[in-house]
């Protein structure tokens, strides 16, 4: 057997990175959102009575600012843990990839400037147009895979949007509650994505677009 492809090698690890960047976003969300809304969803209302909670408010000094300004980590993550595969996904599959990871920076300039005399305070809520550009690049990634991907992952593709919403309600706050959502569709799209096997088969170059 020939060697694997970076993409298949290293396919268990970066399902755990998109594990890790999902769980982190959950773990501090209620950090912002204990400033943003206290008591919002079924976060307790000072969550300082939790002793690790207490003791990042502490470290943090403003854990809306900082918690917020550090969920650029998952985006990150996710980005890294997602590109390898979306780099096989066509131009769309590029596009989503390198948005994720653009959002990062993004996320973090845009808490950074929740200041009113902040330079970039017009960058402050922009991580919301980051989300939006990441659920229809989800849409472009699944048009441009082509049929080596099969049905099943091109719909994961294509369902980003709805993974990103239905966290963002249920869990009461973005970016955090949708970084959720997005490193759970990020962990089912790598497990799901084509192997080299799939690549080395020849194909019609006219396959693409069709979920």
């Amino acid at each position: 057997m020939g060697r694997h492809s970076f993409a298949d090698r290293s396919r268990p690890y970066r399902i755990v990175l998109a594990a890790i960047a999902a769980a982190w976003a959950l773990v501090t969300l209620p950090l912002p959102l204990s400033v943003w809304d206290p008591g919002g969803g079924f976060w307790p209302e000072d969550i300082t009575v939790i002793p690790a909670y207490d003791a990042a408010v502490r470290w943090a000094g403003d854990p809306y600012i900082v918690f917020g300004a550090l969920a650029g980590l998952s985006f990150l993550a996710i980005g890294l843990a997602l590109l390898p595969d979306l780099h096989r996904a066509g131009w769309g599959g590029i596009t989503m990839g390198w948005t994720i990871l653009a959002t990062a920076p993004i996320t973090a300039l845009s808490y950074l400037s929740t200041p009113v005399d902040a330079p970039l305070h017009f960058l402050w809520g922009a991580e919301a147009l980051g989300l939006l550009a990441i659920s229809l690049t989800g849409l472009l990634a699944a048009f441009s895979a082509g049929r080596r991907w099969g049905r099943s992952a091109r719909i994961l593709l294509a369902s980003t949007f709805v993974f990103i919403v239905v966290f963002t309600i249920g869990l009461g706050y973005y970016p955090h509650g949708s970084l959720v959502g997005l490193g759970l569709v990020a962990v089912a799209v790598i497990a799901a994505a084509p192997r080299d096997r799939a690549f080395a088969a020849p194909t019609d170059a006219t396959d693409g677009g069709v979920l």
